[in-house]
């Protein structure tokens, strides 16, 4: 029994690894500004996963005071890797479903943070019951605040790929809740607990990356066929548009909204709003009906 957190954190492991994997390759190709961030994250949780692995071999390897010291070292990575994942999610929550984050979040995010930091090297001391179970209340909170943003945002999402993740999210998050309680309640399952739950959230995050490189790859495909579109640097020169704003144009021409836009290109809804408004301002047209026509009149 006392194998078994260590046997599910060794396949987290191997599942986070592919995570990461897959999130480098995503990013290379994607280009996307959160998509850098997802590597972080995806890096910071394999060394979160590494950290307890290495934790419960060092408990069952060694005994004594290499047991004992082995067991601090490990303990303290564990909790600085756990501080930061706490305190991105929010923020990964919403670049997920292009919603901005509010300066109110990014302050909780960080409060939530300070607090689980503080509260943990209160723990390492002090092995205090109740701080171990604030450690479990902040996440819990943490997640459950996420997948309310989730569940609320649920009919701006206009990607399906990304109204799946979010369900599967919803999902999982619903089906931890009953052994996080029962880690919280007794603490011989937190070891379990622990390694179930990171399994089921990196497995979620294998799925998600899988769907977002086959989306740009069935993007690829669909872009192949279409007319060889004007060169930037024709647009930069004629109606000095950015390249950012140019992203904006490539996005309109293929019918996106602005939300999908918002969500391609990790940015808030106003914020491109503000970019088509600079778009006609600089092209002297009022409408996308009209920007579409004089970019085919352009031979685009």
């Amino acid at each position: 029994m006392e194998a078994v957190p260590l046997l599910l954190s060794l396949i987290a492991i191997a599942i986070v690894s592919m995570d990461l994997a897959l999130a480098i390759v995503w990013n290379r190709r994607a280009r996307y500004t959160w998509s850098r961030t997802c590597v972080v994250f995806t890096a910071t949780l394999l060394g979160a996963v590494v950290s307890f692995a290495l934790d419960q071999y060092s408990y069952l390897a060694f005994d004594g005071t290499m047991q004992a010291v082995l067991h601090l070292v490990w303990e303290v990575l564990l909790v600085l890797d756990s501080t930061f994942i706490l305190g991105i999610i929010p923020f990964f929550c919403n670049w997920v479903i292009a919603r901005p984050t509010s300066r109110a979040e990014k302050s909780l995010a960080f409060i939530a943070g300070i607090f689980y930091l503080s509260d943990s090297i209160i723990w390492i001391i002090t092995k205090a019951s109740v701080c171990s179970l604030l450690q479990y209340a902040i996440w819990t909170l943490v997640v459950l605040y996420c997948i309310l943003v989730m569940f609320s945002q649920w009919k701006t999402i206009m990607d399906r790929s990304v109204r799946a993740m979010c369900l599967t999210m919803i999902i999982i998050s619903f089906a931890m809740l009953p052994i996080v309680v029962s880690s919280m309640l007794f603490p011989s399952l937190r070891g379990i607990s622990i390694s179930v739950v990171s399994l089921s959230y990196t497995i979620a995050i294998l799925v998600f990356l899988f769907i977002a490189i086959a989306h740009l790859d069935n993007a690829a495909v669909s872009d192949s066929g279409e007319k060889k579109g004007i060169a930037f640097e024709d647009v930069q020169n004629e109606f000095h548009i950015t390249e950012r704003e140019f992203e904006i144009i490539l996005l309109i021409k293929k019918g996106q909204t602005n939300k999908e836009i918002a969500y391609n290109l990790n940015i808030s809804v106003n914020t491109v709003n503000n970019h088509i408004a600079n778009i006609f301002s600089k092209t002297g047209v009022r409408s996308r009906i009209d920007l579409l026509n004089l970019l085919q009149e352009a031979s685009w």
